[in-house]
């Protein structure tokens, strides 16, 4: 009995390693084959602290929102490439603030149900807004 039990926990050990390490494969895979990053998409920063669960998100031309995957850290420096070669890492955060993004949308699951989770790639501040 204690073999048969030995060998059931050593075969869902293996598909617990196997089916992770197929889902950091993909992940990695999936980020390095984006497009070029273009920042193309006009947007506004919105404030939605008020929300539930909610922060800052990024409301598009059309009205639809995104909320924006936001990469935390917490650890002794030096901060890993994924932190700060994130578009986000240095980004200051106003209501209104006029951007142009990028972004694909991210299946994360976020208690802020305005829109869908996203991951930027490209930001910038859209100059062309302060010109009308």
């Amino acid at each position: 009995m204690i073999c048969v039990s030995n060998k059931k926990n050593i075969v869902m050990r293996i598909k617990i390693f196997l089916l992770l390490a197929s889902t950091i494969f993909i992940t990695c895979s999936d980020e390095e084959n984006l497009p070029d990053k273009v920042c193309s998409t006009p947007a506004t920063v919105r404030d939605l602290t008020g929300l539930d669960g909610c922060g800052f998100v990024f409301e598009l031309q059309d009205g639809q929102r995104l909320i924006p995957l936001v990469l935390a850290y917490c650890g002794t420096p030096p901060l890993p490439p994924e932190v700060t070669k994130n578009p986000l890492y240095n980004f200051k955060w106003e209501d209104g603030k006029q951007v142009l993004i990028d972004y694909y949308i991210d299946d994360m699951p976020n208690i802020c149900m305005v829109g869908p989770v996203v991951k930027i790639t490209c930001i910038s501040i859209d100059n062309s807004s302060n010109e009308k």
